[in-house]
Formats: structure tokens, sequence, C-alpha cells
């Protein structure tokens, strides 16, 4: 996994100078990999902490998450709960120990194999201000929407889980395109407040729909993965896997929040 996280304040980015502490407790002489979801804010200060560390001479690669399907350009994509799959897949190259080229190649093959798709039921309440950083109805929900309330693709009428599940599904389908017989692992995040009951009730019905196509699921993750604080919610992610990506996915790992093998 991670060998260090540089925090900043609740839906912000850490400043420069945290990162770059992070790089130079965590360097070991081959060089620094960053790893974030692609926002503006930390591509920013990531970028201007790599500029930092530089004359530190430590050498730094950087791949942002863009797993989020709701965005049509991918190069403006989000990095959501695909965080999961680029990060053990990041964690595993490093731990065997493979060049830091090898570790970039292999995380940005695994973020183009990451596909997620978000709905929200509910918002959260941000510390600072203690009020929601969006509305919904109650009887409302928003396919698309990301962790921090950027706005979705569509929004409507609540649906039923099945319902809901096969709309995020399709549109993940569409951008993956996925073939019969393709390996993928699966992961249902709740965003925060959606308890495992309904997570899964939504694992059920993406199980049925990969097996209708095909699909061998590889290995599921349900629970909490990618939160927003209390946001009622949840997400899909799909990764791809040829065997080298496998073999990042089963490496063993353990920390307080995770651990396989």
């Amino acid at each position: 996994l991670a060998d260090g996280c540089a925090v900043g304040n609740v839906f912000a980015s850490p400043p420069p100078d945290p990162i770059l502490e992070c790089a130079k407790a965590v360097d070991g002489g081959a060089g620094v990999l960053f790893q974030y979801g692609n926002y503006a804010g930390d591509v920013m200060n990531f970028d201007m902490a790599a500029e930092m560390a530089a004359m530190d001479d430590i050498e730094v690669r950087t791949v942002l998450t863009t797993d989020d399907v709701a965005t049509k350009d991918k190069a403006k994509r989000r990095g959501v709960a695909g965080n999961f799959f680029t990060f053990k897949a990041g964690g595993a190259a490093a731990d065997m120990m493979k060049s830091l080229d090898e570790v970039e190649r292999i995380v940005r093959k695994a973020n183009d194999q990451t596909f997620s798709m978000g709905v929200a039921l509910a918002p959260c309440s941000l510390p600072q201000t203690r009020t929601p950083n969006f509305e919904l109805g109650p009887d409302e929900m928003e396919i698309g929407m990301g962790i921090h309330g950027e706005p979705g693709v569509t929004r409507g009428k609540l649906k039923s889980a099945d319902e809901i599940v096969d709309d995020m599904v399709d549109r993940i389908f569409a951008e993956m395109a996925p073939s019969r017989g393709e390996r993928v692992a699966v992961l249902v995040n709740s965003l925060g407040s959606t308890p495992l009951m309904e997570l899964y009730i939504m694992n059920r019905r993406v199980r049925q729909r990969l097996d209708d196509l095909g699909l061998e699921t590889h290995a599921t993750w349900v629970g909490n993965y990618c939160t927003s604080l209390e946001m009622a919610g949840a997400s899909i992610t799909l990764h791809r896997m040829d065997g080298e990506l496998q073999e990042m996915l089963d490496r063993p790992c353990d920390c307080a929040m995770f651990r396989a093998g």
C-alpha cells in the first residue's frame, strides 16, 4: 500500500510543504511516486512539491487517478473510488522492488483499466460551515455526482436499487467496452451513510450484470472505502485485469482498514 500520505483540510488539497515532508520521509533513494485523484488544487500543490523535491535530489513521478466515467473528457476525469485499485497496484509493485519506471507503468496501466460511477441520495455537511454541500429532494437522486458534490450527469426521481445499478453499470460498460471472458475486480463503495445491507443489494445486481455478460469476477469488496463524510449514496468500480494486474491486486498487504493475501 502507500508508504505515506500528505493530508489537507476537509475537501482541500494538502499544501506543498507537507507533501514535500512526506516525500522526504518515504524516499529510500530510488525515487517517489505521487498518486492522487485528478483535482485542480491537488495537481497544483503536488506539482509544486515535486519541483521542491527535485531541488533536494528526490526524483518524483506522478500518476493521476481518473476513473470517474461521469466526465466524458478523459483528461478531466475525477479520481474517486478507483484509487482503491491504483494505490494497491502501486504499493504492490513497489513492495516487489520494481524500479520507479516500472511502478509508474503499472499504476498507469491499472488506472487505464479502472472505471467508476456514483449515485448521490443526500448531501454531507462541511464541518466549517455546517451546511449541506448540495441539495437533493427526499425523493431525488443524482447519477454521476462527485465525492465533493461536483455536478453529476443526470438528476431525477429515486428509483429501485436494481434500476439505479443498471443505469450505473450501463454507463461503465459504455466506456469500458468489456468482452466475454475478461476478469474483473469489483468495488461497491458507500459514500458515507449508506449501510452495508443496501450495498450488498447493489452488489447482487452488479454480479448479475457481470454474469450475464460472461465476465469473470475475481474479487469483490463491499463497504466504506472512499467516503464523503455522512453523504448518502454509493459508487461502483470495475477493475479489468490481466495477469500482471491480478498479481498486484492479490499481493498480500495489511493495514488498519484493508487486508489482502
